[in-house]
């Protein structure tokens, strides 16, 4: 059962600080100096996303006898109903920590939808080393390390023994297992705050910014996270009994809101009949401008229109398809080849199976255009379309399954294989039916910049295609997480090639 204060959340969340107070802070930092010394030696949250309650998170720090090191031990489980599935995802992790909390080693497990990818690390003089395993395979990770790394699970701890004042700033490195990532960290303590709404007593709010998302945490005089908000509302986690948080799971399967779906969903008031046919569009999307950077090409021009308080970003994409292979764009400098040919830890350009499937699928093309087509329809025919996680190129070509960003992952890292410059793209698609929902795809350089859609088999992608993001690296893809549930759009104007009802 939902705490009653979240009934009305999403109606707070807007103006959510009318309801927490400013209290006058402790005087002098405040600080528990080692982890030895916090008064508490476990925390369960219960885990919320857009109104709903969708799982729990659970930590406990133990010492290690005979050491002055500590084990913290952490688990997330969430159940969802996503495209119609039940969904559930397993996190758990175990760390081993110095008394001030940097990494030693750890041990990492996630389990969706597939068998558990497993990741074990530690940090022997100076040198960050990781396995990481998934479906029997294993990718050793060499990293040399010039400042301290600390685990993810100490974030809301990091603050509590660095110590905590208003106006107090923190950087920091962590290991982000999800996405195989050292990132840094920054925080700022910001104020001293209540909530008789929210049930949080007397704490330091602490704004926390990681691989450029936001998250405002409340930590209370005992040094305990105690309520959490992130994606500007849309997830919380809140403290919550261990017998209240277990029995969410047994009771998931009664929630049949598809929740990411009707989140996720951008929709119009005007539909497109046959959108994988649509050479013309023109819409209007406000929630953009100022968040993602406006981008531009192939096929796609687009502006800041300013309209009073409310700034919108306007684009007019025509397909690409019906110009190539007279793709535009400028010569690459020397850095941008390097960029959009690297390997990387998800895009395995330079693996042995990658270059040899992606040889063997373009033997017959004649030209750079001809191998980014059968690489296109090859994937395309060769990938399932389903909703599984995935890891990288290797893991996608190998289980043969996943959701667009699988097909991206794998068209691009073959791509590069055969020595063609691309980089990954996102942002949103037309589903007939549905609306705009958010896509991956890629661009390759051939004369200059050519979309391609591996999910869809196109060369040359349709005109519902609004890119948002883009870059050679996987990670950056990450940042269409910050405009997910808060896009309004317009469609002003589109054509099509399936009926002259389609045409306006």
């Amino acid at each position: 059962v939902i705490p009653a204060v979240f009934v009305c959340f999403l109606f707070m969340i807007s103006c959510a600080s009318l309801y927490f107070n400013s209290l006058e802070p402790p005087e002098g930092t405040y600080r528990i100096r080692t982890i030895e010394n916090l008064p508490y030696r476990e925390i369960w949250k219960g885990f919320v996303f857009n109104g709903e309650k969708v799982g729990f998170t659970h930590m406990k720090i133990s010492p290690i006898p005979g050491s002055d090191n500590f084990l913290i031990a952490s688990q997330a489980h969430l159940r969802f109903l996503f495209l119609g599935m039940d969904k559930h995802i397993a996190l758990k992790r175990e760390d081993t920590v110095r008394s001030d909390l940097t990494l030693i080693s750890f041990h990492y497990e996630q389990q969706m939808d597939k068998e558990p990818l497993r990741i074990d690390g530690d940090i022997v003089d100076g040198t960050f080393r990781f396995i990481q395993e998934s479906n029997g395979r294993k990718k050793t990770v060499e990293k040399e390390l010039n400042d301290a790394l600390y685990p993810l699970s100490v974030i809301n701890l990091y603050p509590v023994i660095k110590g905590m004042t208003i106006g107090s700033k923190y950087r920091y490195k962590v290991f982000d297992p999800q996405t195989q990532a050292i990132a840094p960290v920054t925080q700022s303590v910001t104020a001293f705050e209540t909530s008789k709404e929210m049930d949080v007593e007397p704490s330091f709010k602490v704004e926390t910014t990681l691989l450029g998302h936001g998250v405002s945490t409340w930590i209370n005089l005992h040094g305990k996270a105690i309520f959490e908000i992130g994606m500007g509302g849309v997830l919380i986690t809140y403290k919550e009994d261990e017998d209240r948080a277990r029995n969410y799971l047994l009771e998931a399967g009664l929630n049949k809101k598809d929740l990411i779906l009707d989140f996720s969903c951008v929709k119009t008031g005007t539909t497109l009949p046959c959108p994988r046919e649509t050479t013309f569009l023109e819409i209007s999307l406000e929630g953009v401008s100022g968040v993602l950077p406006i981008l531009q090409g192939p096929g796609q021009e687009a502006f800041v229109n300013r309209n009073g308080d409310a700034d919108s970003a306007m684009y007019r994409i025509t397909s690409d398809a019906v110009s190539l292979p007279r793709a535009r764009g400028g010569v690459l400098t020397k850095k941008e080849h390097y960029l959009y040919l690297a390997p990387t830890m998800h895009l395995e350009s330079n693996d042995p199976e990658i270059k040899k499937t992606a040889a063997d699928v373009t033997s017959t093309a004649r030209t750079p255009l001809e191998q980014v087509r059968k690489l296109t329809h090859w994937v395309s025919e060769s990938i399932r379309d389903e909703a599984v996680d995935s890891t990288s190129a290797v893991d996608v070509l190998h289980d043969r399954r996943g959701e667009c960003q699988a097909h991206s992952m794998l068209y691009t890292a073959m791509a590069r294989a055969l020595g063609i410059p691309t980089k990954l793209a996102g942002g949103l698609v037309y589903m007939e039916g549905i609306g705009f929902l958010f896509h991956n795809w890629a661009e390759s350089y051939i004369d200059g910049w050519i979309a391609v859609d591996p999910t869809f088999n196109q060369v040359g992608i349709d005109a519902t295609h609004i890119k948002l993001v883009e870059s050679p690296f996987w990670i950056s893809i990450l940042d269409l997480g910050k405009v997910v549930g808060k896009i309004k759009a317009e469609i002003i104007d589109y054509q099509a090639t399936c009926g002259d009802e389609a045409n306006h």
